[in-house]
């Protein structure tokens, strides 16, 4: 589930630097940081719907566990980062990271229903 959603975002991120074949690190987290929250919460993602959060709080949690995770990872990202191999290999890494840690953050406003918890409603 999480490596789908996490792989849209990667194509969106990527196409911020469509011109650039390598981007700097400095570049690539400011992105991170900006366009995975702003994914999380849109209406029809998972971390939406099966959560109950309002949007703000759902941006609040999903910005904070992606800093989180780019602080973890950033001794491991590159300086400079070759798109759209690298963007994609450490995107899902964040994004991964993000995503669980934000269900751990939000475990107890999980929804469980049919929907939420059948994996292929979200690939």
């Amino acid at each position: 589930m999480k490596i789908t959603i996490i792989g849209i975002l990667f194509s969106a991120l990527i196409s911020t630097f469509v011109n650039a074949q390598e981007v700097t690190k400095k570049q690539w987290v400011s992105g991170m940081k900006t366009v995975l929250p702003a994914h999380f919460c849109q209406q029809s993602q998972y971390f939406r719907q099966c959560f109950d959060v309002t949007v703000t709080e759902c941006e609040e949690v999903a910005a904070s566990s992606t800093r989180i995770c780019l602080s973890e990872l950033d001794n491991q990202i590159p300086n400079v980062l070759v798109q759209p191999k690298d963007g994609t290999y450490w995107g899902t890494k964040v994004g991964e990271c993000a995503g669980t840690t934000y269900e751990s953050v939000l475990r107890q406003k999980r929804i469980s229903n049919s929907k939420c918890n059948d994996i292929s409603n979200w690939l």
